[in-house]
């Protein structure tokens, strides 16, 4: 009866003896022989004897079968001939029996799946395979249940976020707090980096902050963009380390991708430089079930977001006002300092570049405050001379401006009891700026030519893309004025400086093109994406929504390519590979130990609260703790 030998890799030492029926190897439960080789597809390949000679056959397997002179397909099998699946080599004997074979398994008909080694006469005590050394392994099962409970933290907390920006952030936490890596990235795909992948934008300024530019595993990137499946970087892993990841102290990585159907949309990378063990196959595939836990979240999103705007376009109804709102954790502080403002009287400045957001931020301010019953009261003192901005804001008597025939109210004066917003108060002339002060100052104002004082209880925000402190210093802006809103300066970042707010902004734009047009929401490629990540945005998010409905008009489907995207739109800078590696971070002082460990105890143990108070990120604060032997 012929015979298959198990030589090395997963259950080495075993052979079995081949029935009359076609033997099946594979990964799968059902199939005679199971292996658990990581790049064994489901069903492999089988040995069945075709017109009396034994032939191997690949089922179209995802890896291929190997022999040392290639990949095959088929192959006549003769006595001794070794062939490989993965990094498991069988032997086919023609003419062995089973009593002279040590850990034989006898497979037949009753009998689909291997016996279990311990009971096999001849194995030693540890058993012959991998797998089952690994059940009886104390340090891999603690390893595999921790796995298993961050695995289901992972899922309990990914049903509370809102976007990419929070789910790719519990990868940070796996890498931490498991998995041990020093680096933690995510890469989304990109249309003309060389090696397929752009590094997300929130992490790359992180990154590159402690590491400096020590260089990422390249050719492991590139593997995994070719192959779309979780590859280990170490020395008996899947690929070797480059010299160049040695040099520069990276001992190994391993990255999986993140998929939504046959479409990658990012790629979850981890990579060790300071400690000397290499990651393992468990930790690859834990890698790996977090990356599918994020996709499914991922396309979840998707789908309510778009439900959520489909309902919204059959339910719309006419109303007042839409609810308004800052969009992204990059506006949360400006968020919060907005409801802290909206209760008082004071004047209030709002600076920022253009379309960042300065009058939503107005509104918001007026509809939280108690003025918020009264209409808002809106001049904008950009393209003015300065007579037509007196008559504008403090109104007019008759004949007292050429082409004022009867009294006309300024709109400060309609602004009693109400919110005033002056948009580009830097445009607003010297004097008038004097006049401003005044009128704030006495509760009341004056028409141009008339010299009657009529109250005017007014709460002043102004908007400037100007720094107006600058403008005080050059003599173009009145101190008397600057005196009365520095104090309560509320400063817009531009999108550049919060990437992550971008994916939600979008989000939202596609949403709101699609309500007011009645038609489906359409959503980006991930090419798209990145371009839209790693754009500069000199227009912000007013450039950023322009861009989304051109976007919207010029596609051709219900997915906005990157190609219909405005040219110019998030142009990659090339990472600087040839640059010197930097000099990690040292290592801490005794002071600063005592300081993080007395911060923790102050927040009660809670890592991610200490971190916050610390202004560092949580995987940081979890390397401390490790080199301090805090658990």
């Amino acid at each position: 009866m012929p015979l298959l030998r198990i030589l090395e890799g997963s259950g080495a030492g075993l052979a079995v003896e081949i029935g009359p029926g076609p033997l099946t190897i594979g990964r799968e439960h059902d199939n005679a022989l199971r292996i658990e080789d990581p790049k064994s597809s489901r069903y492999h390949a089988e040995i069945a004897e075709v017109a009396g000679v034994w032939t191997l056959r690949d089922l179209g397997s995802s890896n291929g079968t190997w022999t040392e002179a290639g990949k095959v397909d088929t192959l006549a099998l003769p006595d001794g001939a070794v062939f490989r699946i993965g990094r498991t080599f069988f032997r086919f004997e023609s003419g062995g029996t089973a009593r002279r074979l040590v850990g034989v398994a006898t497979l037949g008909d009753d009998q689909r799946a291997w016996t279990d080694p311990e009971v096999v006469e001849g194995l030693p005590p540890a058993g012959g395979s991998d797998l089952f050394r690994l059940r009886h392994a104390p340090a891999e099962l603690e390893r595999q249940n921790a796995y298993l409970l961050l695995l289901h933290g992972i899922i309990e907390r990914s049903r509370a976020t809102r976007g990419r920006d929070q789910l790719f952030e519990l990868l940070d936490d796996a890498a931490a707090e498991v998995l041990e890596g020093d680096r933690c990235a995510v890469f989304l795909p990109a249309e003309r980096a060389g090696d397929g992948w752009a590094l997300w934008p929130a992490h790359e300024k992180r990154l590159r902050a402690r590491y400096g530019n020590v260089p990422f595993a390249r050719t492991l990137l590139r593997a995994v963009r070719s192959r779309q499946e979780p590859l280990l970087c170490t020395l008996s892993g899947d690929l070797s380390p480059s010299a160049s990841m040695l040099r520069a102290g990276v001992k190994s990585a391993m990255a999986a991708p993140l998929r939504l159907g046959g479409e990658v949309q990012a790629l979850l990378y981890v990579d060790r430089i300071r400690g000397l063990q290499a990651f393992h196959r468990q930790d690859l595939e834990f890698l790996a079930a977090a990356a599918n836990q994020l996709a499914v979240t991922l396309a979840n999103h998707e789908k309510v977001a778009g439900l959520e705007a489909e309902v919204e376009r059959l339910h719309a109804a006419p109303v007042a006002e839409k609810p308004l709102e800052l969009l992204g954790a990059g506006l949360a502080e400006t968020d919060a300092l907005l409801a802290r403002l909206a209760p008082l009287d004071a004047a209030v400045a709002i600076a920022g570049e253009a379309g960042s957001g300065k009058e939503l931020c107005a509104r918001l301010l007026h509809r939280r405050s108690r003025r918020a019953a009264a209409p808002l009261q809106i001049l904008s003192c950009a393209g003015l001379d300065p007579v037509a901005q007196e008559v504008a804001l403090f109104g007019c008597a008759a004949g007292a401006a050429p082409g004022v025939d009867d009294h006309r109210p300024g709109i400060y004066e309609l602004a009693h009891g109400a919110t005033l917003l002056l948009d580009e108060i830097g445009e607003l002339a010297p004097p008038l700026q004097a006049r401003l002060a005044d009128a704030l100052e006495r509760g009341s104002c004056c028409r141009r030519g008339d010299p009657l004082p009529r109250a005017a209880d007014v709460r002043l925000v102004v908007l400037s893309t100007r720094d107006l402190a600058e403008e005080v210093r050059g003599g173009r802006f009145r101190p008397e004025l600057w005196a009365r809103l520095e104090s309560m300066l509320v400063a817009i970042p531009p999108l550049r400086e919060r990437p992550g707010d971008i994916d939600l902004t979008a989000d939202w734009v596609l949403r709101e093109w699609a309500v007011r047009n009645g038609e489906n929401p359409r959503r980006l490629a991930p090419e798209a994406r990145t371009r839209m990540l790693r754009a500069t945005w000199p227009g912000n998010v007013r450039q950023l929504k322009l861009a989304l409905e051109r976007a919207s008009v010029c596609c051709t489907d219900q997915v906005i390519r990157a190609q219909d995207l405005p040219a110019g739109i998030g142009d990659l800078v090339l990472d600087a590979e040839t640059t010197p590696v930097s000099t990690p971070m040292i290592a801490l002082a005794a002071v600063e130990r005592a300081h993080i460990l007395r911060v923790l105890d102050h927040c009660g143990g809670n890592k991610k609260a200490a971190a916050e108070v610390l202004g560092i990120d949580r995987s940081t604060l979890y390397a401390k703790l490790r080199v301090y032997g805090v658990k």
